[in-house]
């Protein structure tokens, strides 16, 4: 079974990975075609997803995240995107214990689904009651109205200019079967935390 390292070493190469598929309209149109579906309905982004899938199970996470980057608009060029290995990290790799501690602090200080929403309402102060009730409805959904909730809100987030994380999205999704709760609590923790008071719905 892979490693917390190892997993989100591969989320950010999956996320790379589909970027550079999306280069193609063709195979962006099919893998945007999948956004809100169940991994059964989604026949025809298999050829493209099941190898980087094979060995890290969520799949459906895997699949709803391809289709939510295919939204992006217009395609970036993703080019220096491709992850380092932890060998390239200027760490001492002598030093396995303070290599892992830093691998989580640079994971843990990127920004979740909670955060860009905050971001959404900072920007957007006017919105900000709305972005706050998304925050806390997601968090009581199940998976499945989960993946199916999420085009809609990303979508909006792009539209905004906002950057989503996808790769922290990814591990949270995968996550989300497992813990639904902690997943849900850090969204909420990381929007109280960005936006001010006043913005807040109380």
């Amino acid at each position: 079974m892979p490693s917390r390292d190892e997993r989100r070493c591969h989320y950010d190469a999956f996320v790379a990975h589909v970027r550079g598929l999306c280069r193609t309209p063709r195979i962006r149109s099919r893998l945007e075609d999948g956004r809100g579906q169940a991994v059964t309905e989604c026949p025809r982004m298999d050829a493209y997803l099941v190898k980087p899938c094979q060995g890290f199970g969520a799949r459906r996470a895997h699949y709803t995240v391809a289709s939510l980057i295919a939204l992006e608009r217009p395609v970036p060029d993703w080019t220096e995107t491709t992850p380092s290995p932890p060998a390239h990290l200027g760490l001492d790799q002598d030093d396995p214990v303070e290599s892992e501690s830093a691998l989580l602090d640079r994971w843990s200080r990127r920004p979740n689904l909670g955060r860009t929403l905050a971001d959404a309402a900072r920007a957007h102060p006017h919105t900000a009651a709305g972005w706050q009730r998304e925050v806390e409805v997601m968090g009581v959904l199940s998976a499945g109205l989960l993946h199916t909730r999420l085009p809609h809100t990303i979508r909006r987030l792009l539209n905004l200019g906002l950057a989503c994380d996808f790769a922290v999205l990814l591990e949270d999704l995968a996550q989300w079967d497992f813990d639904p709760l902690e997943v849900a609590g850090r969204w909420r923790h990381a929007f109280f935390l960005t936006v001010p008071d006043p913005l807040l719905e109380l």
